[in-house]
């Protein structure tokens, strides 16, 4: 089946691996947290992504060669693939960036899935810092989804007890993302 655009596709992924899910998950379901570009994509539907990161809250089968087909807006063919190799632990998040998150669909009452919210994203891409990032954190200020100061308060959180980064690398990333606001509306 092809899925008639990148957010199905991503939803239709994520059915996929529900199916692995037992049960008696039903009690206490296994949540999914988009981050990356398919998380951007659910705000802006700008950028598309050749895969998706998830965060996972247990330990879940994922089938093997996870792809799926979707139509691109010019009707052509595209496919998604699930990131096995995508681990938080390579960027930062704030601690609280479950309690921000926003489901996005429930499957069988097993599996909630949920798109990080717009500062967490934002906080996510602080390391690494590319072009796309780069981008992507653009759009997301220009979109008007980001509080200038609550960004700061969450990144400067983030950065303080995160490891493994140059601390003033970020900072300076976070600088960066910040004059964005100095060319936008949005405060």
């Amino acid at each position: 089946m092809i899925a008639d655009n990148f957010k199905d596709a991503v939803l239709s992924m994520m059915e996929s691996i529900a199916e692995n899910i037992p049960d008696i998950h039903k009690a206490s379901p296994v949540k999914a947290y988009l981050t990356g570009g398919a998380a951007i994509h659910f705000y802006t539907q700008m950028r598309v992504s050749d895969d998706v990161d998830v965060i996972l809250s247990n330990n879940v089968q994922i089938p093997q060669d996870l792809v799926v087909l979707w139509l691109n807006k010019e009707g052509n063919i595209e496919q998604i693939a699930y990131d096995y190799n995508y681990t938080p632990t390579l960027g930062i998040l704030h601690e609280d960036y479950e309690d921000r998150a926003t489901l996005v669909k429930t499957i069988d009452g097993k599996f909630q899935i949920y798109v990080l919210h717009p500062i967490d994203l934002i906080i996510s891409k602080l390391v690494r810092y590319a072009a796309n990032d780069e981008a992507d954190i653009k759009a997301m200020v220009e979109h008007g989804y980001i509080n200038k100061q609550r960004l700061t308060e969450l990144a400067d959180d983030a950065i303080n007890v995160g490891v493994g980064f140059n601390p003033k690398h970020v900072r300076l990333h976070l600088e960066w993302v910040l004059e964005m606001f100095n060319n936008e509306n949005t405060q």
